[in-house]
């Protein structure tokens, strides 16, 4: 994977082309200090990872964003980001980001991060799961988005409770059902939203704004 860090802080940009470089999954690493000499560079080359310093001004212009991603539609998106605030990550992954990680990330959801993103799919830290699930519960609508619409009334109240971090037990007495058909319920809903695990559901329902009334 080769990657672009586009960082303005000169010794963090430093660190990261250190971090970066010592993974396996990485073969390249060029930078940019600013917006500009990041935009050339784009034009000049065809990285794998454009890692975005979230802090930059134009970052938080839908209009540069949003010529970004139309301009380079096959450029993977990491956001390295200040802010934990789940309405704005989620205005990034509108525009078309691949994945965010905060700048408190250890080395360990850096490389996570790679992982994924080398496997085609988006990534956002464990640390900021329970921000995500806050944001879920606190809708007071279901907003139904393209897989949500297949899954039963049953279905939804079991994936409200996933997201909420609920076991399969307490789903169970919630629901006054068996752990059994918890289970069915649960594999149901990863066939449906087409993801492998109930990691899986949690991320798709961050995705798809599947929000459940509270």
């Amino acid at each position: 994977m080769t990657i672009l860090v586009s960082e303005a802080i000169p010794l963090l940009r430093e660190a990261l082309v250190l971090q970066l470089e010592s993974s396996s999954l990485v073969t390249d690493v060029a930078t940019a200090a600013d917006t500009e000499q990041l935009q050339r560079m784009l034009r000049e080359e065809s990285p794998d990872l454009l890692w975005l310093d979230g802090t930059f001004t134009e970052v938080r212009e839908n209009k540069w964003m949003k010529s970004l991603t139309k301009e380079h539609p096959e450029l993977k998106i990491l956001l390295f980001g200040q802010g934990d605030a789940a309405p704005e990550i989620k205005k990034y992954f509108k525009q078309g980001v691949s994945g965010y990680l905060p700048k408190t990330s250890s080395a360990e959801e850096i490389e996570d991060a790679l992982e994924s993103l080398a496997k085609n799919k988006q990534y956002i830290p464990p640390s900021l799961n329970h921000i995500f699930s806050n944001w879920l519960t606190s809708s007071k609508s279901l907003v139904q988005k393209k897989h949500c619409s297949h899954l039963t009334r049953r279905e939804n109240e079991v994936l409200q409770l996933i997201v909420n971090e609920h076991t399969t037990q307490e789903i169970a007495h919630e629901l006054f059902i068996s752990s059994c058909t918890v289970e069915t319920h649960r594999q149901k809903i990863i066939q449906k939203l087409g993801v492998k695990n109930t990691a899986g559901i949690v991320r798709e329902a961050i995705y798809n704004q599947l929000y459940i009334n509270s």
